[in-house]
């Protein structure tokens, strides 16, 4: 039982510190993410290290009138006048209906790594595909006055969108225009960060893309959003009209419905807006570090075998190196079950040996049972069959001296019955 238990150890113990290291590794990594609903988070105002007063300091320094405000309305009224760029940097706390407000208004609007419920409330018809572990800074890739370097903005990444104006930084940010709005996407809140902006070209990106309008309407949101209020229905009570002295009663024109066109077989269904191709459920039901941590323990299985300097797959016969004696076989194997403790093993090892020499001493199919082998010795030597049986048969107790005795009366049987020797009666030795 101890050897098992220690085998089961050496095969788990590998597995264990991988999945604690990899736990460990995520839990950390989570916990250092920034949380959108933390009172400091891209806040104007705050000096941590995921707000940004470090950034609204330099767009004053560099001519941009920064406008904070905590509600959405209360932005949207202000971008609304006059020439003006609106950041929203929670995307994923405004309601639904004012995000649709937002990308229908008519200021330029920057949304900072909006997720795919977010765009999917903003009816911006984008794929997404990330996120990645940490944001990438790679090149600009476009000719944008803002993308003069690296900046650590793929987190996220944009796929191809409607009415698209540019795209920079592998997807990671992407511009496109709606309605009345020029609607910007950038993958990750890096950029905007009090430790984070004097990376890479992050101070570069951030003034340049946020200054280029002379007013910054800065929706410092920190919380879920309340629904808007729903408007009560007004009920009028239509009083009849007084009838024609002529005596002719008048009837007012039914009114008309026109049906809506129904669109034609090349024209798509849903009123000109291409269907977007649905992701894979099955991997968007867990988060990349799961699939990362699968791959790390495959990784560490294949690498256990091979320590282990095991066969992948099914045993293959090969032959031996070289010779090795029968009795080195013997004696290694006889190691082998002593170490494990197989003493039921190593007994049936010896009865299965013995009821072969037998049956073949006595002409039967080598495949023959128990009963019948137990049957001849028993008719051929009036030995009686029910202690063959046990011989031939039974089990060993826990002690290594009584699979030695039992052992030895299975050999005695073999040599007594084959070698014509007379059998005491009622005993075996």
């Amino acid at each position: 039982m101890t050897a098992l238990r220690s085998r089961r150890l050496r095969v788990v113990l590998p597995f264990a510190v991988v999945l604690v290291l990899a736990l460990t590794t995520w839990i950390a990594h989570a916990v250092q993410q920034p949380d959108p609903t933390e009172p400091s988070f891209l806040s104007p105002v705050s000096d941590a290290g995921d707000g940004a007063r470090a950034l609204a300091d330099r767009l004053t320094a560099a001519g941009v009138t920064v406008d904070r405000h905590t509600s959405t309305l209360d932005a949207l009224a202000a971008a609304n006048t006059g020439d003006a760029t609106l950041l929203v940097t929670a995307p994923g706390l405004v309601h639904p209906e004012y995000l649709q407000e937002i990308t229908s208004s008519g200021a330029r609007v920057v949304l900072v790594a909006p997720e795919r419920q977010a765009l999917s409330d903003a009816q911006l018809f984008v794929p997404l595909t990330g996120p990645r572990w940490t944001a990438a800074a790679p090149e600009p890739g476009c000719a944008q006055p803002f993308a003069t370097a690296p900046a650590a903005v793929l987190r996220w990444s944009y796929g191809e969108a409607p009415d698209e104006v540019f795209r920079c930084y592998g997807g990671g940010v992407v511009e496109m225009v709606t309605d009345d709005a020029a609607v910007t996407l950038v993958g990750a809140p890096d950029p905007f960060r009090n430790d984070r902006l004097d990376e890479h070209g992050n101070a570069e990106f951030a003034v340049g893309l946020l200054s280029r309008s002379s007013r910054l309407v800065w929706l410092d949101l920190h919380r879920q959003e309340t629904p808007p209020p729903t408007p009560e229905p007004t009920i009028r009570t239509l009083e009849p009209e007084p009838a024609d002295p002529g005596g002719e009663e008048e009837y007012p024109e039914q009114e008309q419905f026109e049906e809506p066109a129904q669109p034609g077989p090349g024209e798509p269904q849903d009123g000109g807006q291409a269907e977007q191709t649905q992701p894979n459920p099955l991997a968007e039901a867990f988060p990349p570090a799961f699939w990362a941590t699968v791959l790390l323990l495959a990784l560490a299985a294949l690498a256990l075998a091979a320590a282990s300097a095991r066969r992948l797959g099914t045993p293959v016969a090969e032959p031996l190196p070289s010779r090795v004696r029968a009795a080195e076989t013997v004696r290694g194997l006889g190691g082998l079950y002593r170490r494990s403790r197989a003493r039921d093993a190593s007994l049936a090892t010896v009865q299965a040996a013995a009821c072969r020499r037998l049956a073949d001493h006595f002409g039967l199919p080598p495949d023959s049972t128990l009963d019948v082998v137990a049957g001849r010795v028993a008719a051929e030597t009036g030995w009686p069959e029910h202690e063959i049986r046990a011989l031939l048969g039974g089990g060993v107790e826990d002690t290594d001296e009584d699979l030695a005795e039992k052992a030895a009366a299975v050999q005695n049987l073999v040599r007594t019955v084959t070698g014509h020797q007379a059998m005491i009666e009622g005993t075996v030795t």
